[in-house]
């Protein structure tokens, strides 16, 4: 098991005392979600956001509901576990289930963020382009990766990091918010058709509807945050504020997907502009809704692409560390080393103009693949009494470990589908 070196525990989970109480104390202690946030308001999300909202309008946009039940279920659980147990999330699929499950999990993570790094990477150039587009977008993915490497190689704690994150993700929302404002909304439309359950019936319109699934259930998400948990001290003490924080970054995922859908549908599906990315949505909205919409739509995707990029580095040094069984300490040289590769291997990407896109069906083959699997094994802890004690799961958190179980595995079963025998 690998020692903690990175934070000081905070003081509920070192004297055993309650989590702080009150809406701005416990949105002050927060952070660990957020850090995790960082990595599922991404650009994959606002992007199959934009992809479902220009092709179907306002119809599928209840989908948004489990992804995001999902995701907090999932999260919730895998926090527990390494708060109550007191081990890193890879370490308890190693000790309490099997060694080899554990690192093939671990293996996985780290290919994930490898995979959609690069694709972050040059999404956050094009979005620098599209604000800027005197500068080539090679050059501004490079310029992307340099401040990501500032950011996410900063001195001292993780307190530091889930700070500066969720300052970023709360300041990404309000650029959504904003965008509501700024494009003329069908909130008639919205009221009367997002939230009625209609299913899919054509190819395209499942293969839309799955890929919305599937961005918001990665297999990095839960364990990025229960890294960054015991990395801050948590313990069963301060399971209350694991709670409010996992509800709080999900609701914020949850808006930031319900206000693209609310701009896109309102704007370019009626035009008949189904578009194929986040930034030709934006390029889209110009005409529409004028230069500020597009400026603002870009600088949503700037800073999901960025915040995913800074998480994506942190958590391939935790999974590394636990792994090979080295001390996780943010300031020590195998930790930095581990991140610098990685930052380095992004520079790459633009340097031998190289497409990641290409890489995206593997980093989505893992993800489906390793989410049911994640929560399977999270669940079967989560009932072991010998592990949990009086924290073992109870009928509710088993109810909503079961629904997403369910909805993680028909994402799955969809994805493996539509790969294999193309619809």
């Amino acid at each position: 098991m690998t020692q903690e070196k990175s934070a000081s525990p905070p003081p509920a989970a070192e004297a055993g005392i309650e989590s702080p109480r009150g809406f701005g104390r416990l949105l002050k202690r927060s952070g660990p979600a957020f850090l995790a946030g960082g990595l599922n308001i991404g650009s994959a999300t606002v992007t199959n956001s934009v992809l479902l909202a220009s092709a179907t309008g306002f119809v599928f946009g209840w989908v948004f509901i489990p992804a995001v039940l999902a995701t907090y279920a999932a999260t919730l659980v895998c926090v527990r576990i390494t708060a109550v147990a007191q081990r890193d999330p890879i370490d308890a699929i190693r000790t309490f289930v099997n060694p080899a499950v554990g690192v093939i999990n671990g293996v996985a993570i780290i290919l994930v963020n490898l995979v959609f790094f690069a694709v972050n990477a040059v999404l956050a150039g094009a979005a620098l382009n599209a604000l800027i587009p005197a500068v080539p977008t090679r050059l501004w993915a490079g310029i992307a990766i340099v401040i990501t490497a500032v950011l996410a190689l900063l001195p001292g704690r993780i307190g530091v990091v889930s700070s500066m994150l969720k300052w970023l993700i709360i300041g990404l929302a309000l650029a959504y918010l904003a965008s509501l404002f700024v494009v003329p909304v069908d909130w008639l439309g919205f009221l009367q058709h997002t939230f009625t359950p209609t299913l899919p019936t054509s190819q395209a319109e499942v293969l839309l509807f799955t890929a919305v699934l599937g961005s918001a259930l990665a297999i990095n998400v839960p364990v990025a945050q229960a890294y960054a948990s015991r990395a801050s001290g948590y313990g069963p003490a301060t399971l209350r504020l694991a709670r409010f924080e996992t509800g709080a970054a999900n609701l914020i995922l949850f808006f930031v997907q319900i206000a693209v859908l609310a701009v896109v549908a309102s704007t370019l599906f009626p035009q008949g502009l189904e578009v194929t990315s986040a930034l030709a949505a934006a390029s889209a909205l110009e005409p529409i809704a004028g230069p500020f919409a597009t400026a603002l739509f870009a600088l949503g995707l700037l800073g999901a692409c960025i915040s995913t990029l800074i998480v994506q580095t942190q958590v391939t040094g935790y999974v590394t560390a636990d792994l090979l069984g080295w001390d996780r300490d943010l300031g020590s040289r195998r930790f930095k080393i581990v991140q610098v590769v990685m930052l380095g291997a992004g520079l790459l990407i633009p340097l031998l103009n190289l497409d990641p896109f290409s890489w995206t069906p593997w980093g989505a083959a893992f993800n489906s693949t390793f989410m049911p699997i994640g929560i399977a094994t999270w669940w079967y802890l989560a009932n072991k009494t010998s592990i949990m004690g009086r924290y073992r799961a109870g009928v509710g958190l088993n109810i909503l470990i079961g629904v997403a179980m369910l909805i993680a595995t028909t994402a799955a079963l969809r994805f493996w589908y539509v790969t294999l025998f193309g619809g």
